[in-house]
């Protein structure tokens, strides 16, 4: 049998038995320092990471978005393409400031004010995020908003990154960053399912939130309420755990609803969702299968 470690934790599959095959559940803090090694690194002192494309989209009112490679969760659902998964083979590394060029540019020819990093887990290389923030704090004039989107992993077990952050995402201060936390689960078994991260990590975004909130941090969180994926009795435990860290938290929710991008097909029909997938499987997801690196 194939022995895994963190560098090839690729999606959750379900064994003859019904259970996550291994690695599965995985532990998050140790994917995080495994994937760093791949996606982070630093020449002469600048701080790289890598990106798959920089483009614009419609959320937010219109934003211009760069996109990162690697993650410390494997969620099910989850939209973001086979850099996710394979990080070592997809996309190129990028210093802070060509980032910000390459943001700024999209930002000219479309006549944007607002821009963002998305894709995988922006956080994962915290000294490049804060060079990018710092290169905006200098340029805020520019931008109407610079969004940073996690899911709190990092922030969570990092605790000095909250008070970075709200130096550029301040709640208080004359600042143009904010930081989108998405928290994926309430319940432990529910948490392992969706994400694919051991349960006993269900309370890092959690204490991302309480972190960001102390330190200042101009934040939203983001809660899957999909009832494909979410139950009642789940969102009701994030809410009221979002209410004690204070009651503007909870009102601030942004509840998400998750589409049936290809990827995520082939990522669920993995786990046996096939009431969300349905039983065949359509062009999108065939080509996303195809498309999809093999491991020797």
């Amino acid at each position: 049998m194939k022995q895994h470690d963190e560098r090839t934790i690729r999606f959750a599959k379900l064994g003859p038995d019904g259970e996550l095959e291994p690695p599965f559940p995985m532990d998050p803090v140790k994917l995080t320092e495994s994937t760093r090694k791949i996606v982070c690194k630093v020449v002469d002192g600048i701080h790289l990471r890598k990106y798959t494309r920089f483009y614009a989209v419609g959320v937010y009112g219109g934003i211009a978005t760069a996109y990162s490679v690697g993650c410390n969760y494997r969620c099910t659902f989850c939209w973001v393409d086979w850099s996710r998964d394979w990080p070592e083979i997809h996309g190129s590394f990028y210093s802070p400031s060509q980032v910000y060029s390459n943001l700024r540019e999209i930002m000219r020819v479309q006549n944007l004010k607002r821009a963002r990093v998305s894709g995988a887990e922006p956080t994962l290389c915290p000294e490049h995020i804060c060079d990018i923030l710092e290169l905006v704090h200098q340029d805020a004039d520019l931008f109407d908003l610079f969004v940073i989107e996690t899911n709190g992993v990092v922030i969570g077990t990092e605790e000095n990154l909250a008070s970075r952050l709200a130096q550029y995402a301040s709640r208080d201060a004359d600042t143009v960053g904010h930081v989108r936390l998405s928290i994926r689960g309430g319940l432990p078994d529910p948490f392992m399912n969706k994400t694919g991260c051991c349960p006993e990590f269900l309370n890092l975004p959690f204490i991302a939130a309480q972190y960001l909130w102390d330190a200042g941090a101009s934040f939203h969180v983001a809660v899957v309420v999909d009832p494909r994926f979410t139950s009642e009795e789940e969102k009701a435990t994030i809410y009221e755990r979002l209410n004690d860290i204070h009651s503007s938290v909870r009102r601030g929710v942004e509840e998400e609803f998750l589409d049936p991008y290809p990827h995520a097909l082939v990522r669920l029909r993995a786990v046996g969702r096939e009431d969300v997938t349905g039983r065949e499987m359509n062009n999108k997801e065939l080509y996303a299968r195809r498309r999809m690196p093999k491991d020797e």
